[in-house]
């Protein structure tokens, strides 16, 4: 009986390792990190508060930190309320050390939250080509 009893638990054991190794071989993303040079992160720091944002689309926000960094924000789907509302933040907060391992919103009082899909540091020259087509429109 002993001997049936520690067999059957020595295949529960080793099952159970092997349902836990992906889970340790590679860590899960729900937000996609991309640093200045174009290169996927497992996080990213964002030194200072944000002080500008640009609602370019239902599906893409530019915003620009007080050291005047841009990071472009694209979300997961089109979010038809972002051009409508005139206040909304991230949860949780896009401050100091943001991890691909968390999962990211934008939210106001009234609509639904929209998941964000990537959060990328972007070039001043890119931003700038991103604000200035927006004033064209």
């Amino acid at each position: 009986m002993k001997r049936l009893i520690g067999s059957v638990l020595g295949v529960v054991l080793a099952a159970g390792a092997f349902a836990v190794a992906p889970a340790i071989a590679e860590p899960d993303v729900r937000t996609q990190l991309v640093d200045g040079s174009g290169k996927q992160v497992d996080s990213l720091l964002l030194r200072y508060g944000f002080e500008a944002t640009w609602v370019l689309d239902d599906q893409k926000v530019l915003l620009r930190d007080t050291y005047w960094d841009h990071y472009l924000v694209t979300l997961k789907g089109p979010c038809e309320w972002m051009d409508r509302s005139k206040s909304f933040g991230f949860f949780p907060a896009l401050t100091n050390r943001v991890r691909a391992s968390l999962s990211y919103e934008v939210r106001d009082n009234q609509h639904e939250k929209c998941d964000i899909a990537k959060l990328e540091k972007v070039s001043k020259d890119a931003a700038k080509e991103m604000v200035a087509k927006l004033a064209q429109e």
